[in-house]
């Protein structure tokens, strides 16, 4: 990425092996939503040049630190931080204020090679699939919020867009205990890959559809759970008033700059103890919890939607923004 709405496919000097740190043989790496907006509009972490990519798998090329061993397939977590903070020490590293994040502030993961200094880092993949075991990094992000929510057994879950991170949210929703995942997308035919029973409802978020399903699938009361999994939500009163007493509500999806100044009525959140959190990214915790969530054998291959080649990324950034499908993948 050059600058916004620049992209090339170029030749660049091999990095080199780090002090204490590894070389990296790139095996895949996935297209992210943030990904589509960093080449769109930019973003706040992101410097030019850079070479994107944070959701990575790659094999040990070669290695200065006895932690790992040439060949080890790893999947690599995207950030940096200092170690030593009170966030990396409570085992929020990713709230570091020194973090820097792969793709963003340093280069990322659409490349044949790539250098890591810290080894810690890489998390083992065994004999799994490294196509597969992308989608820990946004599998993590999704551990990270429903963590914060407390999402667990008997809850009634609503998730806004039924895109990858939706469709990710939907399938940890049920495995954390959630007794109903309701969804609202307005293009549904996005969905015909996804395996019956991820999503228990259904609805377009046009006119009264989405309000009349939350209210049918939770007999009047509301949802216990909402995760905005898109930018194209704006979190005003319609999107509270679905809430469900004692609901939580996470600012998942990072919302546009015009949508996110907006009026909360506090007597309401007090009156019906609403809560609402945030959350950005995830930790290197979260995403040893997701590598081995996914090597217990979890069949989520129908998220891939596109796979291409590093020649034909661009073609892998239009599959993932034209949201027609799911998840687009760059392999080597």
């Amino acid at each position: 990425m050059r600058s916004p709405g620049v992209l090339d496919v170029d030749e660049v000097d091999d990095p080199v092996l780090p002090k204490g740190g590894v070389l990296l043989k790139v095996q895949a790496c996935a297209v992210c939503g943030t990904d589509i907006k960093m080449l769109e509009a930019g973003h706040r972490d992101l410097t030019y040049p850079r070479i994107p990519g944070h959701e990575v798998t790659a094999e040990v090329l070669d290695t200065d630190s006895a932690m790992v061993r040439k060949g080890d397939m790893t999947q690599v977590w995207p950030g940096e931080s200092c170690g030593s903070c009170v966030h990396c020490r409570s085992g929020n590293d990713h709230l570091c204020p020194k973090v820097r994040i792969m793709g963003f502030n340093t280069d990322g993961g659409m490349a044949e090679m790539m250098a890591v200094g810290d080894p810690s880092r890489l998390v083992p993949i065994g004999n799994a699939d490294p196509m597969m075991l992308t989608l820990a990094e946004p599998l993590a992000c999704c551990i990270n919020a429903q963590e914060k929510l407390r999402v667990g057994d008997g809850d009634s879950v609503l998730i806004l867009g039924g895109g990858p991170m939706g469709c990710l949210n939907a399938f940890l929703a049920k495995r954390r205990g959630a007794d109903s995942v309701m969804l609202s997308e307005p293009v549904l035919e996005r969905l015909r890959d996804v395996p019956k029973g991820l999503f228990d409802r259904l609805s377009r978020p046009k006119g009264d559809e989405l309000a009349e399903m939350v209210k049918c699938g939770t007999e009047g009361r509301g949802a216990d759970v909402i995760i905005p999994c898109t930018p194209n939500v704006r979190l005003d009163h319609s999107i509270f008033e679905l809430m469900a007493p004692g609901g939580r509500l996470c600012a998942f999806s990072g919302p546009r700059r015009g949508d996110s100044p907006l009026p909360i009525d506090v007597r309401d959140m007090h009156y019906r103890e609403l809560t609402v959190v945030g959350s950005y990214g995830n930790g290197s915790r979260h995403g040893r919890e997701a590598v081995k969530v996914l090597r217990e054998g979890s069949d989520l291959s129908w998220l891939f939607t596109g796979k291409y080649g590093l020649e034909d990324v661009r073609q892998a950034f239009g599959h993932a923004s034209g949201r027609t499908g799911q998840k687009a993948v760059v392999t080597f």
